[in-house]
């Protein structure tokens, strides 16, 4: 009997000293799909996601010129911006490249430029939904489709082991209505995210600093000899006006999106947070396809959502009322500037 006794005094200490601990309470965050306009106004929680920022696996969103929204994954989804009701626009014979996550657009909005897991680069027409095929590599991975100013010519690099030999990152140029193709000659032999201007004449390039030079790699000159980049990623643009430069650059710690202007031949650097995951390589900032304006993350914690006007060089933190953001993942601005969508990560209840 004493020791059943025992038992059960023993069993009700226990009870009482952990009673008297306390579980830590961790901070509980909700990631969720928003907006808000550039000057502050109308934000909004549009849809709360999963913890993988979507179930098809999204790794980053654009605004097409209509204002509806793009979802770039192993697919591509597109859907209303009032109710989020993605529909998938690919065909199932593509797998989309991840790294980087390219989605180029024609100037008049109608048609979208990818690259797919089967080394090439795919057209698809938004008004048709109809998709073609624009290369036929089968050894090298051709990737990071950009458009140009006009919508005639499409231009890209390669990675790989192949034509023409060693590990590189060749450039090249697709005219989109003839189909002749060739490679954008450089003395580097890793040159990347190349972006060519038909009303210029002139691909502008990243290496060590940003180049230009004609398509045939002749009038070789530096445009910026700040930043630059060995390895293509999205966010490199140049504004419709061709007065500005948008590339990354970075010290031993910081990260920086380096405006340049080609008018004054100045640089700025814009503190910003580095989305480095095993999807993707980005810095996060946006410059706007019809606006000189820049939406862009600084980092830190809790994590601010600014936008900047290129013309002014004003810089304004967006805050509105429910908009307690911890951590911003992905934006995609409208093509006026007007408004920018992006996923966040939001304190929950």
């Amino acid at each position: 009997m004493k020791r059943y006794l025992y038992l059960a005094l023993l069993a009700g200490m226990l009870f009482v000293m952990n009673s008297c601990i306390t579980e830590p309470e961790y901070p509980h965050y909700e990631p969720w799909l928003c907006s808000i306009n550039a000057d502050g106004t109308g934000f909004r929680k549009i849809k709360k996601v999963d913890g993988y920022y979507g179930t098809t696996g999204f790794w980053d969103i654009y605004m097409t010129k209509d204002n509806r929204i793009i979802f770039y994954g192993e697919k591509l989804w597109i859907s209303e911006t009032d109710t989020i009701r993605p529909v998938c626009i690919t065909d199932n014979i593509y797998t989309l490249q991840n790294n980087p996550a390219r989605l180029s657009q024609s100037p008049d909005g109608s048609k979208l430029y990818f690259a797919s897991r089967d080394k090439n680069i795919h057209e698809l027409n938004l008004n048709t939904m109809t998709s073609r095929q624009l290369t036929s590599e089968s050894v090298r991975t051709l990737r990071n489709p950009i458009v140009s100013d006009l919508g005639n010519y499409v231009t890209y690099s390669s990675k790989g082991y192949g034509e023409p030999s060693k590990f590189t990152e060749y450039m090249y140029w697709l005219n989109l209505n003839t189909g002749e193709s060739d490679i954008i000659p450089s003395p580097d032999s890793i040159a990347v995210n190349p972006t060519y201007s038909e009303i210029e004449d002139y691909v502008y390039y990243e290496k060590a600093g940003v180049f230009r030079s004609r398509l045939d790699g002749s009038d070789r000159n530096t445009v910026d000899d700040q930043g630059g980049s060995s390895r293509p990623y999205s966010m490199f643009s140049i504004s419709m006006d061709r007065r500005y430069i948008t590339h990354n650059t970075n010290t031993i710690t910081d990260y920086y999106i380096r405006v340049y202007d080609i008018i004054s031949e100045t640089g700025t650097n814009i503190l910003v947070k580095n989305a480095n995951y095993s999807y993707v390589y980005e810095y996060l900032g946006v410059m706007c396809k019809q606006a000189n304006i820049i939406y862009y993350v600084s980092p830190g914690y809790p994590e601010e959502l600014w936008v900047r006007d290129l013309d002014t060089g004003e810089s304004r933190k967006l805050v509105a009322k429910g908009m307690n953001i911890v951590e911003c993942y992905m934006l995609a601005p409208t093509w006026d500037g007007s408004r920018v969508y992006f996923y966040a990560n939001i304190p929950g209840r």
